[in-house]
């Protein structure tokens, strides 16, 4: 593909306008969703409903049928088919009109728009009040990332299309090792489950999956559970009190670093906040134990599990992410960001309001998922937060549905575990929208005004 990018600034005052044109990069995005099939879950059997017409094919204006518009260069890696999240989106579009009152979000011009032969020419218009600021760079999207990017007050659910969920494992033993996921390897086919028995032994499973190839004797319906490899530890302190009642409120983390972390808090309304860790190293499974006290801090619980190889339930209430644990305050109010090696290195990040901390109410029974770490954001039920601590308000959602598992990302897509019927488990299959199909940096940056329409002509065509 090969694109062209034509801005045109009018100031309404002087009708002077000023006229950009560039050419663009194309990403990998669109090829890899097409051929990332993980876990086979893009096939369609007897119809479906999340049918890839009309939400993604034809591409043009579907898959690619929204734009984005950011204030920093974005580096031309074909790989890359993510904007960080530190790079400020000043306004996007999709292809329909805008009718709400969002400042950020332009319109289709649907009379000019249209198909051609090899490809098609999107034309965007943006009035004197929207996409405001400095804009460096510019991305042909999915359409629905081009209604909200990662969420904003007035959409909170389009940056995740729920493209697939559908029964997985069967048995206690198979859901708890899914629900107790906390690392993926597609590429590999194995995934990596940790989690606390009623011995008070902490249990590593490495457990074999058809993520991204298939065996001869392999049906995909719910008969492949097989354990590769397993090791059991013995902690001192992060243990359970009455291991007979097999619950307590922790929950295991994939550093990213070469090791998983453990952390054990129940939520506080007073004092002190102190959190059990445990550091277990990937490489030969030592492991070492401390206690975090994090003065003043009230905060919800770290996460919650119980009944393994029993009814298993999971709750995912906090992040872990390049080092620094994420927990939600006990007032909901503001999330603390705590140096995991340096707990004494706490910030506190005010949301400006109080979330209401929800979560997919969907077999809720099974499990919830509260946080989520997509791509380098926090992402909450009404919240966003960015790499520099900035919050952005969204509306009120959280689309992944059936999910009590962190959620794995792999290319484009978005991958999840969670519980069902009779002890069964579901895999969930999601597409991350705000992907940049193209990026088209400008060679000199473009400053709108509150003075200036913008009209942005993006034709895109096959070579």
């Amino acid at each position: 593909m090969k694109g062209i990018t034509e801005i045109e600034l009018t100031d309404v005052r002087t009708g002077k306008v000023e006229k950009y044109t560039e050419t663009n990069l194309v990403t990998n995005a669109i090829a890899d969703f097409f051929s990332r099939n993980i876990d086979g879950m893009l096939f369609t059997i007897n119809g479906n409903t999340n049918d890839l017409n009309g939400n993604m094919l034809p591409l043009c204006p579907n898959g690619i049928g929204g734009i984005l518009l950011f204030s920093d260069t974005i580096e031309e890696n074909p790989d890359r088919y993510y904007a960080p999240s530190a790079n400020p989106c000043v306004g996007y579009a999709s292809n329909d009109v805008n009718a709400t009152t969002n400042i950020l979000r332009g319109s289709m011009n649907l009379t000019e728009s249209k198909r051609l032969d090899n490809g098609y020419k999107f034309v965007w218009d943006f009035t004197t009040s929207q996409a405001n600021g400095t804009i460096s760079c510019v991305a042909l999207t999915h359409k629905w990332a081009g209604l909200a990017y990662m969420g904003d007050t007035y959409n909170g659910t389009n940056f995740v299309w729920v493209m697939r969920s559908r029964n997985g494992e069967s048995g206690s033993l198979a859901r708890t090792a899914y629900i107790n996921a906390v690392e993926i390897d597609p590429e590999n086919n194995f995934l990596w489950t940790i989690g606390l028995n009623t011995s008070n032994e902490i249990v590593i499973q490495k457990v074999r999956a058809s993520f991204t190839s298939i065996g001869l004797n392999d049906t995909m319906l719910g008969s492949n559970y097989e354990v590769l490899f397993e090791i059991k530890l013995n902690p001192t302190s992060f243990v359970m009190a009455d291991p007979n009642r097999n619950e307590g409120n922790y929950d295991f983390f994939d550093g990213k670093d070469g090791y998983w972390y453990g952390f054990w808090a129940g939520s506080n309304s007073s004092g002190n906040a102190s959190i059990k860790k445990i550091k277990i190293s990937k490489a030969d499974y030592s492991f070492t134990e401390d206690t975090m006290l994090i003065n003043g801090a009230k905060v919800q619980a770290v996460g919650y599990h119980s009944q393994y190889n029993g009814n298993p339930y999971r709750n995912v209430q906090s992040v872990l992410q390049n080092g620094f644990l994420y927990m939600l305050s006990y007032d909901k109010t503001k999330v603390y960001k705590i140096n995991i090696e340096n707990p004494a290195d706490v910030k506190e990040i005010p949301l400006g309001f109080t979330t209401s901390y929800g979560c997919s109410d969907d077999y809720y029974n099974s499990g919830k998922n509260y946080l989520a770490n997509i791509g380098d954001w926090i992402v909450g039920c009404d919240f966003i937060i960015n790499t520099e601590d900035r919050v952005f308000k969204k509306a009120n959602c959280t689309p992944w549905t059936y999910t009590s598992t962190p959620l794995f990302q792999y290319g484009p897509y978005l991958f999840s575990f969670g519980g069902y019927y009779a002890n069964s488990t579901r895999q969930n299959l999601f597409l991350l929208t705000p992907y940049l199909a193209t990026i088209n940096n400008l060679e000199t940056s473009v400053i709108k005004t509150a003075d200036k329409t913008m009209k942005i002509t993006y034709t895109i065509q096959e070579e």
